[in-house]
């Protein structure tokens, strides 16, 4: 058995037809046409009140006192995108305390726990003074 080895090339190139053109020339761009003093566009409205932007007024302050239902300072809470799960956890500890002896310690230590994160939770809103109150209706 005879082995027979190529010689290889020492730099290899593609094969290119001769059919293929050569590249051409990128073409040299035109110079672009002289700007037109044209007019300016007439206003549709009155110059000044174009830019004027209004100034902001003074930001409503927040209420001093809110009176609220649980439900409703939830849903207060929540659409000013406030955390409601730990305000649930109260609540549903408060109910079950007032259910089962309504005049208890239990029950007025749970709704004082409930009515201080509620109205912590407002005031981290802003939607109650910082040294407001908050009173829970039934």
């Amino acid at each position: 058995m005879r082995w027979k080895f190529w010689q290889a090339e020492e730099e290899s190139r593609p094969v290119v037809p001769e059919e293929v053109a050569a590249p051409q020339p990128d073409p040299v761009p035109k110079p672009a046409p002289d700007p037109v003093d044209e007019p300016p566009p007439e206003p549709l409205e009155e110059p000044h009140a174009q830019h004027v932007t209004p100034e902001p007024g003074p930001e409503p302050e927040a209420p001093a006192q809110v009176t609220l239902t649980i439900d409703e300072a939830k849903g207060v809470i929540k659409e000013a995108g406030g955390d409601v799960i730990q305000v649930g956890f109260l609540a549903s500890a408060y109910r079950r305390n007032l259910d089962e002896d309504p005049e208890s310690t239990e029950t007025a230590a749970s709704r004082k726990r409930l009515r201080e994160l509620v109205g912590k939770r407002l005031k981290d809103r802003g939607l109650l003074a910082s040294d407001g109150i908050l009173e829970l209706r039934d």
